[in-house]
């Protein structure tokens, strides 16, 4: 069974940027507090909070990696350093997590029901401008001969239309893919609507049943946020959206 999870920030700061740590501490430092919140994550979603990985996503054109059981045991620490954009894992990794330390833009995971198959992607806006969101189903077809039918699609959580801009944003190549996203508010601010783009591009890659987490990270006082962190300290940091299989057995009482 495929579980979901979003850690919000509860269990602290989810990547290695010293800017998100107490100013002195050192790199190792660093590493072994953030072990540790991977590790409270681990237990309470019920995960190794050493088995983690994330895609560094250097191509940025749609290239997919599978997390298989040989590379787990090779990198016991999880967490290597994989350029390709996509992450994929089967239910023949259980208790592996795949997934990405986020702030106001969403991870999205799609899921092949029939053949046990996750593919999972960081999307920030430049990213959809360029449809990643489309090429995590293709990484699926590509990889696993997926149908369209048996995709299941969750977006993690994402900053809503409060997510403002000055001046029409230069990742917005694609203007008419953005006409429903980018829209001029009262305020005179440019609002971005990621998720509208992003359902726009399901519809047009035939993938019907999805999902969308409740949570909004600029309004949420769980979770971080970049652009509120701006004028609100509490809201700098990175959460985790993942996923993994998870194969435990409960027994009836």
């Amino acid at each position: 069974m495929l579980k979901v999870f979003e850690t919000g920030k509860r269990f602290g700061n989810m990547n290695l940027n010293k800017a998100f740590y107490p100013d002195g501490l050192t790199s190792d430092e660093i590493r072994k507090v953030f072990m540790n919140n991977r590790m409270k994550a681990g237990e309470h979603f019920g995960f190794d909070g050493h088995k983690m990985f994330m895609a560094d996503q250097v191509h940025k054109s749609g290239t997919y990696f599978e997390i298989t059981e040989d590379f787990v045991e090779a990198n016991p620490n999880g967490w290597a350093d994989i350029p390709e954009d996509i992450l994929i894992i089967t239910d023949r990794v259980p208790g592996v997590v795949v997934g990405h330390p986020v702030a106001d833009c969403p991870v999205i995971m799609m899921s092949d029901v029939k053949n046990n198959v996750t593919a999972v992607a960081h999307c920030s806006a430049a990213l959809i401008d360029k449809r990643m969101p489309m090429m995590i189903a293709d990484a699926l077809v590509d990889a696993y001969s997926s149908k369209d039918e048996d995709i299941v699609v969750y977006i993690g959580a994402a900053a809503g239309s409060e997510w403002t801009y000055d001046k029409f944003p230069s990742w917005a190549v694609d203007q008419k893919m953005w006409e429903k996203g980018i829209y001029m508010g009262n305020d005179n601010l440019f609002h971005i609507d990621m998720k509208t783009v992003i359902l726009s591009q399901m519809r047009e890659r035939n993938i019907g049943m999805i999902s969308c987490s409740p949570y909004n990270t600029i309004t949420n006082p769980n979770f971080y946020s970049n652009s509120l962190a701006r004028v609100n300290p509490d809201k700098a940091g990175r959460h985790f959206t993942g996923a993994f299989y998870d194969d435990s057995i409960r027994k009836c009482k």
